[in-house]
């Protein structure tokens, strides 16, 4: 209630000074002959500087909004087959105009069309998803952005590739690969509107790392202008099987040559999830249900300040704080079943979980011109510390079917973990023109330090110890790169785009309880080439090629036993090797309305968590492995509309055929393969100030990791509401059919496992915003060099 007052308060605060923002203009466009004229671009700018575009609608009719009083603004019209406008005027002193377009008479040999970019543009290494150009803007975050971009596959906040895997998440070309609760946090607190594009890249050029089969997600923020300021503020409320709350506020800041931004959000909550694994064994099938409360306290601060030194050279600083405080509870029912369909013993379970986990990132950087077309020289200095500390214990009793106690069969466990990383990373690089040649250098170092503290505790009674060890296991990364690429058009319809990434690697694992050390060298080459035909202005074809890697998660090669409960424990594994990849594609557009994709790729020791039972001691181990080699041949087609102003659909078709080749068949075996995947997404405008969306996804039968997954679908439906020119509502349901997650199943170790999960996908969100100053603008957001090595933190 008390949170409630407060954020009432801001919004009370921020509306008060909102006038000051608060200036329009409207325009009316029509021909020499008087006569309305539809889809005109308009774009207002200030300075230099292109603030927001607008397209008139089939009355002639334009508005901009949040302008600043009393300042001078440009507006720049243009419409194939007439003559551009180019004015100024001054807030304030006008509140609608009235323009006249005058037609071409003179014939042109080519005609270049200046209007708003399509949705979905096809580039020579990525697919750019044009956010400030539909309707998804119009409100929401980030994370819904990606939930509709092309290819995209968010579920349960995990985000992939389709029939390619998970993928590295970037903000403004900076690798951000935090994960979690901690990248979903951060992903709903960059509000829709501040987005310019989502740049889907399944095949990296080589100045970004080779980490990461499936590719890259770029989100590409819009920039700030000269002297203005933005403040914003939101609530979000989600009900799932419980409630959670997330409060953000942001502020942003431009004037000369300093620029500043800073945002603080705060999520609490909680999540169900249920498991209902199913083992049979040869002698017993094993049936639980396990019920957990995951509880979430989740507050993280950024703050960024840019400072243009001189007209070529520019500093920055930025510091990332973040405190996540999670705590669970579960309850385990596992009956145990003869093969007679008879009960044998009931085994009751509960458990308990507390963490704790706070880090601080840190990154200066500078950036240096060395001319026009983006050519400058670019440095940062990043450092990164996280500290995990986590607790579980769990207790259990094994009863008779009459619910009689077994006599000796009580447990009771503890797993206490203290988890140190640290990052420290230099990166240069460098952006030239020569002549004809786009070239691009540069080097990257970086070094890490993974330290674990663990203790794991078994009793059969309070007194009666089973159990009791400890380890301390260090890990040490380092990783030095060089790479170069360079483009170039060999004519007007042929460019080609070539880049090397040489990245050497040495890794120690130390066991200090143990006292053993596992080291690991090596180097590899990661080449990318790009060529790309265009036949004619409507039409073009492109052809791209990298090679990529996968690095085991640090806390992954640690060789201790973590129990979860009786039967279960997990264990690390320090042999674990990364796996590599080899990725072509070939891709057709056609008037950037259909965009086609043949794909392959072929990946060698893919990692896989695998839970491996037992027949004998009914126990199962969970750990990785380099279990598998892996080969994929898939095709896309991708078909956008938007031929009215009210309605925008994109359609995605994907199959593929997968085929997996096990190392050890006596534990998994080979799988065969094809998959469909078929998603629509509707976008409509009932007026000017609401807008729905429904949106829907199919997947077939499919592979995740060593399981056989089932059939499932989702429905989506979304509802906008501008208030005003300060406030939005927005309401989302998702998954309302409650089928977007799948059964999986596979046979390890010659025992067949079923898993029927859920994990509160099912939900009603309402999301209330607050925005006033410059409101269609963002800071040039800044991404650690070291992000990239978070997500193996853990």
């Amino acid at each position: 209630m008390k949170m409630s007052k407060y954020l009432l308060s801001f919004f009370l605060i921020l509306q008060f000074l909102s006038p000051v923002f608060a200036q329009s203009v409207e325009g009316k466009i029509i021909t020499a002959e008087n006569k309305n004229l539809e889809f005109v671009t308009i774009k207002l700018i200030h300075d230099t500087t292109v603030l927001q575009y607008s397209s008139s609608d089939q009355n002639g009719n334009f508005t901009f909004n949040n302008l600043k009083e009393k300042s001078t603004y440009r507006l720049k019209l243009q419409h194939t087959g007439f003559i551009d406008i180019d004015t100024t005027f001054i807030s304030g002193h006008l509140k609608k105009m009235t323009f006249r377009m005058t037609e071409k008479v003179n014939t042109l040999k080519e005609v270049v069309v200046n209007g708003n970019k399509p949705l979905i543009e096809r580039k020579v290494d990525r697919l750019v998803f044009n956010v400030q150009n539909s309707m998804v803007s119009l409100s929401g975050d980030a994370m819904d952005v990606l939930k509709v971009t092309p290819l995209v596959m968010a579920e349960n906040d995990a985000l992939s590739i389709i029939g390619k895997g998970s993928v590295a998440i970037m903000v403004n070309d900076k690798i951000l690969r935090i994960s979690g609760d901690d990248l979903t946090s951060y992903l709903r607190s960059i509000p829709s509107e501040s987005i310019e594009s989502i740049e889907v890249i399944t095949v990296p050029p080589s100045k970004f790392s080779a980490a990461g089969n499936a590719g890259i997600l770029n989100i590409k923020l819009k920039k700030i202008v000269n002297d203005f300021w933005s403040a914003s503020a939101r609530s979000i409320f989600t009900q799932t099987t419980h409630p959670t709350i997330n409060l953000g506020a942001g502020f942003n800041y431009k004037k000369d040559r300093l620029s500043l931004y800073s945002s603080l959000n705060m999520t609490e909550g909680s999540v169900l999830f249920t498991e209902k694994p199913h083992i049979a064994y040869n002698t017993q099938d094993w049936n639980t249900i396990s019920k957990k409360r995951s509880f979430s306290k989740y507050y993280n601060g950024r703050i960024q300040a840019d400072y243009k030194v001189s007209e070529k050279l520019s500093v920055g600083a930025q510091a990332f704080l973040n405190d996540n405080r999670p705590h669970a509870n579960d309850n385990t029912i596992t009956n145990i079943m003869q093969k007679t369909g008879l009960l044998d013993s009931i085994i009751n379970g509960n458990g308990s979980q507390n963490s704790t986990t706070n880090s601080l990132g840190l990154n200066f950087n500078s950036t240096y011109s060395l001319g026009k077309d983006g050519q400058e020289i670019v440095l940062d200095l990043d450092h990164y510390r996280s500290n995990f500390d986590n607790f579980r214990s769990f207790n259990s009793e094994t009863f008779l079917p009459n619910g009689t106690p077994i006599q000796n069969n009580k447990w009771y466990s503890g797993n206490n973990g203290q988890n140190v990383f640290t990052n420290t990373s230099f990166n240069l690089d460098v952006e030239q023109k020569i002549k004809m040649f786009d070239i691009n250098y540069g080097i990257n170092f970086s070094t890490s330090r993974n330290r674990n503290n663990l203790q794991s505790v078994a009793t059969s009674r309070i007194t009666d110890t089973i159990f009791n060890y400890s380890d301390e296991f260090e890990f040490k990364e380092n990783i030095g790169s060089l790479f170069f690429s360079i483009n170039t058009a060999i004519s007007k319809k042929i460019d080609l785009k070539a880049g090397l990434r040489i990245e050497n690697t040495t890794t120690e694992g130390i066991s200090n309880t143990l006292v053993k050390k596992y080291e690991n060298k090596y180097m590899k080459f990661f080449p990318t080439l790009y060529t790309s035909y265009k036949i004619n202005e409507k039409n073009a074809f492109s052809l791209g090629y990298g090679r990529r890697i996968e690095r085991p998660a640090f806390l992954a090669m640690n060789p201790f036993a973590r129990y979860i409960s009786k039967y279960y424990y997990t264990v690390g594994n320090p042999y674990l090797l990364p796996s590599f990849s080899h990725n072509i594609e070939m891709n057709y557009s056609n008037n950037s309305n259909l965009n086609l994709s043949l794909y392959t790729n072929f990946a060698k020791e893919q990692i896989a968590q695998t839970a491996i039972p037992y027949e004998n001691s009914k126990m199962v181990v969970d750990t990785m492995q380099n279990f598998y080699d892996m080969s994929t041949v898939g095709f896309t087609a991708i078909y956008t509309l938007r031929k009215s102003n009210w309605l925008e659909s994109s359609f995605v078709f994907n199959g593929y055929h997968r085929n997996i080749k096990q190392y050890d068949n006596k534990i998994v075996p080979d799988y065969n393969v094809n998959v469909i995947y078929l998603s629509l997404d509707n976008n409509f405008k009932v007026s000017k100030k609401i807008t729905t969306q429904l949106s829907s996804f199919y997947y077939s039968p499919q592979i995740t990791g060593i399981f056989r997954r089932s059939p499932r679908f989702n429905v989506n439906l979304n509802f906008r509401y501008k208030i005003n020119e300060q406030w939005d509502l927005a309401l989302f349901a998702n998954d309302i059919l409650k089928t977007q997650q799948g059964k999986l199943k596979a046979i390890v170790n010659s025992v067949q496992q079923t898993y029927d999960n859920y994990y509160d996908s099912r939900s009603i969100r309402l999301s209330i915003s607050f925005r006033f100053g410059s409101m269609n603008i963002s800071a040039r957001q800044r991404n650690f060099i070291s992000d990239k090595e978070k997500q193996r933190a853990y």
